[in-house]
This record gives C-alpha cells, sequence and structure tokens, in this order.
C-alpha cells in the first residue's frame, strides 16, 4: 500500500471564502504531489479544512459542512479526479450538533467512511468541547486491501478505542492531529508508538505544518532498531509512506502478543491485606 501523507500548512479561515481559497490551494499542491504517481491513500490532519482554535471555532456557522456541501464535494470530486481515497478532516454538521470528522472520499468520488472524534479535548491550548459534539460509532474501513481504522488527536490517550479497532481487524490506524506545543505535545510521541506497538500494526499520526506544530509521525508495527518510526519537522511535506502486509504478520509473530494476552484480568481478584 502506498500512502501519500500531507502535513499541509493551513492558513487563517473566518469565513467560507477564506476556506474555499485554502482548499483550492491545497488541491493544487496535492495534485502536484501526485504528478508522478498516484498513491492508494492520500490523508490529511485532523480540520484540515480550516483553521484550529478558538478564533476559528467561534466562527464555525461559515466554515462547517455537511457531507454533500462544498468542502466535501471539493475533496470528492478531487478524489475521483486523481484516482485515489482521500482521509481528510472538516467540522461536520449533522443532526443540529457538529462533530470533528474526518472523511474518507474513495476514488470514485463516493463516501468510504466517515468518523467523527470521540472524545473532545478542553484543556491545555485545546477547546473542543465547547463547540463539538463526540462521536457516537467507530470506524475501520477497508482501502486498497487494507483494513484501515481512524482515530482523532486526543482519542489516543484512550487505549481500549485502539485495541477495539485492532480487535476488528484493523492493520492501519489513521491519526489525524492537531497537536500545537501545549504540556500535551512531549507525551505525544510516546502513546503513538505505544499504540502502535501493543496493537502490531501501523499507525500515522499526521499534524498539520507550522512552528507551533508539526512533528508528526509514522510508526511501524514492531519499532526497533532495524525499523524505527519515522519523524516529520515542522514545514510543510509530503511523506510517501510504504505498508507491506508481511511486515505486519512478521511483527506478530516476533512478538506474539495476541498468543499470550490473557482474557480474565477483569474477573482476576485484587489482593489486599489480611
Amino acid at each position: 500500500m502506498q500512502i501519500l501523507a500531507g502535513q499541509i500548512a493551513i492558513p487563517r479561515t473566518r469565513c467560507r471564502e477564506d476556506q474555499l481559497t485554502h482548499l483550492h490551494r491545497l488541491a493544487e499542491r496535492m495534485r502536484a504531489a501526485c504528478a508522478n504517481g498516484t498513491p492508494d491513500l492520500i490523508v490529511l490532519p485532523e480540520l484540515a479544512a480550516q483553521e484550529y482554535g478558538d478564533d476559528a471555532f467561534a466562527c464555525l456557522d461559515a466554515l462547517d459542512d455537511d457531507l454533500a456541501g462544498p468542502v466535501v464535494t471539493t475533496f470528492a470530486d478531487l478524489a475521483r479526479e486523481l484516482g485515489t481515497t482521500i482521509a481528510f478532516g472538516m467540522a461536520r454538521r449533522a443532526g443540529g450538533r457538529r462533530h470533528i470528522s474526518q472523511v474518507l472520499a474513495g476514488p470514485d468520488g463516493r463516501l468510504a467512511g466517515v468518523y467523527d472524534k470521540l472524545h473532545c479535548a478542553q484543556f491545555g491550548a485545546s477547546g473542543e468541547a465547547a463547540h463539538f459534539s463526540p462521536g457516537e460509532r467507530l470506524l475501520v474501513s477497508e482501502v486498497a486491501g487494507w483494513r484501515v481504522g481512524v482515530v482523532i488527536c486526543y482519542d489516543l490517550r484512550f487505549p481500549e478505542l485502539a485495541r477495539r479497532l485492532a480487535d476488528a481487524g484493523a492493520e492501519l490506524i489513521l491519526h489525524p492531529v492537531a497537536f500545537t506545543r501545549d504540556f500535551s505535545f512531549a507525551s505525544w510521541h510516546a502513546f503513538v508508538t505505544t499504540r502502535a506497538m501493543e496493537n502490531q500494526l501501523y499507525w500515522l499520526s499526521l499534524n498539520r505544518a507550522g512552528e507551533a506544530w508539526g512533528q508528526s509521525l509514522f510508526c511501524p508495527p514492531l519499532v526497533d532498531d532495524d525499523h524505527p518510526a519515522l519523524p516529520f519537522g515542522s514545514d510543510e511535506q509530503w511523506r510517501w509512506l510504504t505498508l507491506e502486509k508481511q511486515v505486519v504478520k512478521a511483527a506478530r509473530a516476533r512478538l506474539p502478543l495476541a498468543r499470550d494476552r490473557r482474557d480474565d484480568l477483569e474477573v482476576l481478584p485484587l489482593w489486599r491485606p489480611d
């Protein structure tokens, strides 16, 4: 599987015109990145369609979208044009609520999956819970013969979510993020590496570009001296990543967690002193 991961720069967006200008320029950069070949999947960060932060969140009436609006249409048309699947982040309006969503548009331009962030962050530099509602469904989708699960940013901190996706057959987790340099930034990579290794799958944690952002991380199913995690810098980058099924199988054979994992932990008694 070939992935094109876009750690993209996202400008100020406070109105629909700002947003559509951003999406038009982003589409041109995506076409240029695909000039010499077509990946199976293009991945963009959390809320890739707009600026992240309280000032932009105050303008959501002008920036959010449903699944038939201009944001989705732009990416769906581009996915059809390029002949690939595009995973992009947006503020999604549905049923009187808003969600931070990652949407997959397939190479035919049709929806291939929608995931709404389950855990909205309300700490550090994140003020999401005041503007967005948590999702109520999980997503594992089929892309180019791979089982692909999706979690978003703060979802990383809850190991049971990644475990559920792994149990559903996920071989790759897409983890679009908006990690800025607050206190949570320092532990981000450690969590990514742990989640990849404990679930024995590929993990792409993809941030937006900029000095206050950046440092995306791509982890194989088993991180060791011969298979290190791949860090990004801070600037806008388009990285081609190759995934191999045999790497997943080899990692699971070398470190047999599935064989050794116990399923009785919830019923084991806790030792207490007499």
